[in-house]
């Protein structure tokens, strides 16, 4: 497939050291969440006796399993979103940005904001995995708009010359 003219990122990723760490410890994060999650959902009785001990039944209707059902999809999709980053799919990074911009807002609106470091740790997460390489820069000269190619500089080992081979 060739690149259009006018894409100025390139939304494929391409997975650099940090990362391929950060992307590591976030599918571990999400993924052991994830676990957690469906643990919850299916000894959701057990769960909730202990937690407010109260002799309720948990039905479908209530409020805290719509939470804890949003929260597992949630999950999913990023868990979801970090397969399709290793995979080098080309969505994969927006679902991965939706869903945890998603995730923090739902559990602020779910928790509030007393474990900030939960939120600190989910953005930083997702500021080291979501940058976009960019393949293209706007210039404007003279009025008119121009997209210049960005060339990616490698580094290159030069090997030192003696003064005897340059002769």
């Amino acid at each position: 497939m060739k690149n259009r003219e006018g894409k100025i990122f390139d939304l494929k990723p391409q997975l650099t050291l940090a990362m391929k760490l950060a992307a590591t410890f976030a599918i571990t994060y999400y993924g052991l969440l994830l676990i957690f999650e469906v643990l919850v959902v299916v000894f959701r009785r057990y769960y909730f006796d202990s937690v407010y001990l109260n002799q309720e039944e948990l039905t479908l209707n209530s409020h805290d399993f719509l939470i804890q059902i949003a929260q597992l999809a949630l999950s999913v999709l990023l868990v979801f979103s970090l397969i399709q980053i290793f995979r080098k799919k080309v969505y994969g990074k927006a679902f991965f940005v939706s869903g945890t911009i998603l995730l923090i807002v739902f559990q602020f609106i779910a928790t509030g904001p007393i474990p900030i470091l939960k939120y600190i740790l989910e953005i930083l997460m997702m500021l080291f995995i979501a940058p976009l390489r960019v393949k293209k820069k706007i210039r404007i000269k003279e009025g008119k708009v121009t997209l210049e190619e960005v060339k990616e500089e490698k580094e290159e080992t030069t090997t030192p010359v003696s003064e005897n081979e340059k002769e």
